[in-house]
C-alpha cells in the first residue's frame, strides 16, 4: 500500500526525471493489467445461448461488445463493480472494452499488453469501433493501430473519426441522417439572471450564424460601442431576434470594410465636404442657444436609403478544407475541414450548396516549390508552406492548432555577418511551436533537432529525449504487421491526413 506519510528523499532533476518515468510505467503497467482481468473475468463467466444447458429464464447470456465478442452472464457486471468500487454500467463498460480490444483490435491490443498504449486511450478506441462491422473494425485497427499514443489524444481522435467514416460508408450515413433528426435550439437559465442559448444544428448554418454574429458586433463597434467583443456578440443575439433591426443594420453598413472596422468607424465620423460647405445645415450643437444636450428626435429623411445589396450585407467567411485526389475523383474519401470534426465528400457539397453563395477555390500551394532565405523573418508564402505540411505543435504531445502561432527555427539562426549559412530560413528548419514553448526553450535547456523529415526530436536538460511526429508518418516508420488468416491485406496507414 501507498504511504502517505513518506515523504521522497531530497534528489536531482535528472534522478526525479527517472523516478517519473518510473512511475509512469507502473502506472501504464496497472491499466494493462485491469484490462487483463476484466478479460478474465469476462472468460469466467461465459455462457453460451446457443448450447441446451442455456437457462435464460435464470440468467441471460449478453453480448456487451461489438461484432465477433463472446457472451458473458448478465450478472457478471454487478459483482466486478463491488470489486473495483465502481457501478454496473462502469463495469459493463470495462468488459465491453476489454473483448473488443482482445478480439476485434489485435493488433492495438498486442501494444496495450506491451504499454505502448494507454489503457484508456485503448479503450475509446474501442468504444468508437463497437458499431462497425468484424471487417471495418479490422480495417480501423490495421489503419491506425501502430499510430497511437505519438500525438495528443486529441488530435488523434479527429484521426479516429475520420477512420472510422471511411472504414464504414454506410454507416456512417445512417448516424448522419439520425443526427440530423436531433438538431434542437433550447437555453436554460445562467448565474446573474443571464441565459445561455445552445444550438445544435448544421455545419453550415452554424457557421452562418456566427459570422453574422461577428458582422454586427463590428457594426457596432463603428458605431461607437466600446464594450467587449462578448458583450457585443451577446448584443448581437439580441439584434438577430428582431430582423427588422438587424436588417437595417446590414443594409446601413453594406458598404463598410469588414476587414478593418476601426478604419470605417472613423470614416463614417468624418465630415464630408458637403458639410464643410454648408455650415448652415450643420448639426443643432453649432446653432446658437443651443444646449449642448444630444436631440433624440428624428425627422423624415427625404434622401434615398441605400439599394439594398444581399452580397455585400452578407459577413465574408473564409473555410479551409484539405481534400486527397481521391475525394475528387471517386467522391468517396474523407475530407478534413480546418477546424472541426472530418466530414464526408458529400456532406461538404450539401454545405456549399445550401448556402446559395458563390464559392471561390483557391490553387493548390505545393511547399516544396517555395524557396529559402537568408533572412531570419519568415515571409507569408514560407509561413503558408508551412501550415501546410505542419498544422500542430511539434513539441512532443502539444496541442496547439492556432494558424497564428510563432515559427521556430529548428536548428538555430545565426546571422550572416557571424558566419551563418545562406538559406536557414527553410521549409525544413521551420516548425509551429506555442508561444510558452518557445519561452522556455532557452532557459529549459531544451534543444530541438530534425533527423529526417516528418520526425522531431527534442532534448530536455534532464538528457532524455521525446521523438514525436511532425506530420503524417512515413510508412517506414512502422511497417504494417502481416494480414490475419482469413482476411484480405489491410492498407498500411490511413487514408484521412494526420493533424
Amino acid at each position: 500500500m501507498f504511504d502517505s506519510t513518506e515523504e521522497l528523499a531530497p534528489a536531482g532533476a535528472a534522478q526525479l526525471a527517472g523516478l517519473i518515468e518510473q512511475n509512469f510505467a507502473e502506472l501504464v503497467s496497472a491499466e494493462c493489467r485491469m484490462l487483463r482481468l476484466a478479460c478474465a473475468w469476462a472468460d469466467a463467466h461465459y455462457l453460451d445461448s446457443g448450447s441446451d444447458e442455456y437457462l435464460p429464464l435464470i440468467q441471460r447470456a449478453c453480448a456487451w461488445g461489438g461484432e465477433g465478442t463472446p457472451e458473458v452472464s448478465e450478472y457478471c457486471a454487478a459483482e466486478l463493480g463491488v470489486l473495483q468500487g465502481t457501478g454496473i454500467m462502469a463495469a459493463r463498460s470495462l468488459i465491453a472494452d476489454a473483448l473488443d480490444l482482445r478480439y476485434r483490435l489485435p493488433r492495438l491490443w498486442g501494444r496495450v499488453l506491451t504499454g505502448g498504449v494507454r489503457a484508456w486511450q485503448a479503450r475509446r478506441i474501442a468504444e468508437q469501433t463497437r458499431p462497425l462491422s468484424w471487417e471495418a473494425c479490422a480495417d480501423v485497427d490495421h489503419a491506425l493501430s501502430d499510430f497511437v499514443g505519438m500525438m495528443p489524444w486529441p488530435r488523434f481522435a479527429t484521426i479516429l473519426s475520420a477512420t472510422v467514416l471511411e472504414a464504414d460508408p454506410a454507416l456512417a450515413a445512417e448516424r448522419a441522417e439520425r443526427a440530423r433528426t436531433m438538431q434542437d435550439v433550447f437555453s436554460f437559465d445562467s448565474e446573474d439572471g443571464l441565459k445561455t442559448v445552445v444550438a445544435k444544428a448544421a455545419a453550415g448554418d452554424a457557421i452562418w450564424f456566427l459570422a453574422t454574429v461577428n458582422r454586427i458586433a463590428e457594426i457596432l463597434a463603428a458605431g461607437g460601442d466600446s464594450d467587449p467583443v462578448g458583450m457585443r456578440r451577446a448584443r448581437a443575439l439580441g439584434i438577430l431576434a428582431q430582423p427588422a433591426e438587424a436588417l437595417r443594420l446590414l443594409i446601413e453598413h453594406q458598404q463598410d470594410r469588414t476587414d478593418q472596422p476601426s478604419e470605417s468607424a472613423e470614416r463614417v465620423q468624418a465630415p464630408s465636404e458637403d458639410t464643410l460647405e454648408d455650415e448652415s445645415d450643420a448639426a443643432s450643437e453649432t446653432e446658437p442657444g443651443s444646449t449642448g444636450e444630444p436631440d433624440d428626435h428624428r425627422s423624415v429623411s427625404m434622401e434615398p436609403r441605400p439599394a439594398f445589396d444581399a452580397k455585400a450585407a452578407r459577413p465574408r467567411v473564409v473555410l479551409h478544407f484539405h481534400l486527397s485526389e481521391a475525394a475528387l475523383g471517386t467522391g468517396q474519401a474523407i475530407v478534413r475541414p480546418e477546424d472541426g470534426d472530418p466530414l464526408t465528400f458529400g456532406e461538404l457539397v450539401e454545405f456549399l450548396g445550401r448556402t446559395g453563395c458563390l464559392v471561390r477555390i483557391q490553387p493548390v500551394l505545393d511547399p516544396t516549390e517555395i524557396a529559402p532565405i537568408d533572412g531570419y523573418e519568415i515571409p507569408q508564402r514560407l509561413r503558408a508552406a508551412v501550415r501546410v505540411r505542419q498544422i500542430a505543435d511539434v513539441f512532443p504531445f502539444g496541442t496547439c492548432l492556432s494558424p497564428t502561432m510563432d515559427l521556430d527555427h529548428t536548428e538555430r539562426y545565426v546571422p550572416m555577418d557571424y558566419g551563418g549559412p545562406p538559406g536557414q530560413t527553410r521549409l525544413g528548419n521551420l516548425g509551429p511551436m506555442a508561444r510558452p514553448v518557445i519561452v522556455q526553450k532557452p532557459t529549459a535547456g531544451g534543444k530541438s533537432v530534425s533527423p529526417s523529415q516528418g520526425i522531431s526530436c527534442t532534448t530536455h536538460q534532464t538528457a532524455t529525449s521525446t521523438w514525436s511526429p511532425t506530420k503524417a508518418p512515413l510508412p517506414s516508420a512502422a511497417p504494417p504487421s502481416a494480414p490475419r488468416s482469413g482476411t484480405p491485406p489491410r492498407r498500411s496507414q490511413p487514408q484521412y491526413p494526420l493533424r
